[in-house]
């Protein structure tokens, strides 16, 4: 079945605002009672999945992925070269392929899967014999769960190929064992950051069955929760996460080597420093399709992550390139003119009802506006007339207190950053009405059109709804640009609104019996012209992939060993 190329999902498109908003709802209420991980527990057993045959292994790690064609298939075509060179390097596919969470947006249905998710790693990477086939592996993100994980288990959890790569895991959960007694755990959070019993079960029994002290492990999990306890004041996330990785990993006295996680859309890398030195990472590469986060809020050291010292190494697009895209906001009407249009309509409405309220007194809004020779007397006499309408008046409260609302608490340099918002939608009315005041001087004092004409309100309607609209849109670019690049709020509403496509990073990983490497792979620019040959065909340059920063040669015990063995046959 022939797939459809989706556009980037447009998240100010109203439509998909509330679509997504009660999708998300309606998960956040049910989730608990919906968690199919219980239902998983009882169907399968505990085993982990053996890849730990060979001296070396390539594998890779992508997160966030399943949004625009043109961003998913870059990167799925990236991932399916045989070879990657970076002079003087030269890196292998991966044998195994762990997708980071959110393989879908904006919602999991399933056609929205095989448009988003199959059918560009399908194009990317046709099937093969299944002797050579890559293992698929993924953990959950939120958007994987607003169904309850329903189509989740069934893409990822029957054994099915996406492409050349083919699925294994029978859980929403894993353990995978590597050569030379490293692993790699993927965990399963849900949307509040929960670890169920049943999971907790199945890694004790994976440690007590296959695995003993001083094994590696590499972790994945669908968010970064030490990002988040840092930048966005969410203390529990990262509290679970430190719990499992203390009860099922350090206390049984194995090595937490990394912990890689998306659902920010940047590449940055935090090391927790020993002696100067760099030991466990801490690594958010969510760059798989999805639109592109910002890194300069990024503090350069978790101060609130007390028990880690964790400084950060290395960022991907660096602070200075993601504080100039920021200014794509000012933009805004033109990104996202539904979201633009909205508001155009949403002023004209409001007008509508203070003219309609107005009109029962001696003038209307418009001629006494039009009358108005002065600002302030303008403000004064819409205001005046807004108290005065009550249902003008609950209109013009849901504005301030939606803008309200939508101010971001959760991060930034002050916790009362809804006075912000509370200004923000303020300002809404205020440009409202110069609006109404500018166009009625225009239509009934220059034009002397009749207030009531059909003439007038055919034009001030024209005139509210394209100017409204962008005016409108502008005041919401020039918030969320000051707004995060000041106060350093909105990191997710400001740049989702850009439809930034660039930026895309994925892992890449090499096991050999004396080191474990990281190398860090960025697209800056995704080809957006791919041409369609057959079903799962396209034609097209491929785009440059080049190394974020040098290969990072993850230092374990083993490695320190390794290394001091070297320092003494060398001295």
């Amino acid at each position: 079945m022939q797939f459809d190329p989706q556009k980037m999902v447009g998240w100010y498109q109203v439509k998909q605002l509330i679509f997504t908003g009660l999708k998300a709802l309606l998960s956040y209420i049910f989730g608990n009672y919906s968690d199919r991980r219980e239902v998983q527990a009882a169907l399968s057993g505990t085993d982990r999945y053996d890849f730990s045959e060979g001296d070396e292994l390539w594998f890779d790690y992508v997160a966030d992925v399943g949004d625009g064609f043109s961003a998913t298939y870059s990167v799925a075509k990236l991932l399916a070269q045989p070879q990657l060179t970076f002079s003087p390097e030269v890196t292998q596919r991966g044998r195994i392929l762990v997708m980071g969470g959110d393989q879908v947006y904006p919602t999991p249905e399933m056609h929205e899967y095989e448009n988003r998710l199959k059918g560009p790693y399908q194009s990317a990477l046709s099937r093969c014999d299944d002797q050579s086939s890559p293992a698929l592996f993924a953990i959950p993100g939120n958007h994987d769960w607003y169904d309850g994980l329903t189509n989740f288990l069934k893409v990822f959890c029957q054994e099915r190929f996406i492409g050349a790569w083919q699925t294994h895991q029978k859980r929403s959960y894993w353990a995978i064992q590597l050569p030379h007694r490293y692993w790699i755990w993927g965990i399963d959070i849900q949307l509040n950051s929960d670890i169920d019993q049943p999971q907790k079960s199945y890694f004790s029994d994976i440690v007590d069955r296959y695995m003993q002290p001083g094994d590696s492990v590499i972790l994945c999990t669908a968010e970064p929760s030490w990002v988040f306890k840092d930048r966005y004041r969410l203390e529990d996330s990262y509290e679970r996460l430190r719990f499992f990785e203390q009860r099922f990993i350090l206390d049984n006295q194995l090595e937490l080597v990394a912990t890689l996680s998306g659902d920010l859309h940047h590449y940055a890398r935090y090391a927790k420093m020993e002696d100067g030195k760099e030991t466990m990472q801490r690594i958010t590469a969510g760059g798989g399709g999805a639109f592109l986060h910002p890194t300069h809020n990024l503090n350069n050291h978790l101060r609130k992550v007390e028990d880690e010292d964790l400084d950060l190494k290395a960022v991907y697009p660096d602070k200075e390139t993601s504080r100039k895209l920021g200014f794509k906001n000012i933009l805004f009407p033109y990104l996202n003119p539904s979201f633009s249009f909205f508001l155009g309509v949403y002023y004209l409405l409001l007008t509508w009802v203070l003219e309609t309220d107005a009109s029962r007194g001696v003038a209307s809004l418009l001629e006494q506006l039009g009358e108005t020779s002065g600002l302030w007397s303008a403000f004064d006499t819409f205001f005046h007339v807004l108290i005065r309408s009550p249902l003008a008046f609950i209109l013009g409260i849901f504005l301030v207190a939606s803008f309200t609302w939508f101010a971001d608490e959760n991060a930034g340099k002050s916790k009362y950053t809804w006075i912000i918002g509370f200004l923000h939608g303020g300002l809404h009315l205020v440009v409202c009405s110069i609006l109404i005041w500018g166009f009625a001087t225009i239509n009934l004092r220059y034009l002397e059109l009749e207030v009531i004409s059909v003439t007038q309100v055919v034009l001030f309607a024209i005139e509210m709804m394209v100017i409204g609209s962008i005016c409108g849109g502008i005041l919401v670019g020039l918030y969320l640009l000051a707004s995060n690049l000041v106060l350093g709020i909105h990191d997710n509403e400001s740049f989702s609104a850009l439809h930034e496509e660039g930026y895309k990073n994925f892992l890449r990983f090499h096991l050999t019996p004396t080191q474990l490497t990281l190398y860090s792979i960025g697209i800056k620019r995704v080809n957006k012209n791919w041409e369609r040959k057959g079903k799962f065909a396209f034609s097209g340059q491929l785009p440059k992939a080049h190394l974020i920063e040098p290969p990072v040669v993850l230092r374990t015990t083993r490695v320190k060993k390794h290394e001091q063995k070297v320092s003494l046959s060398d001295s």
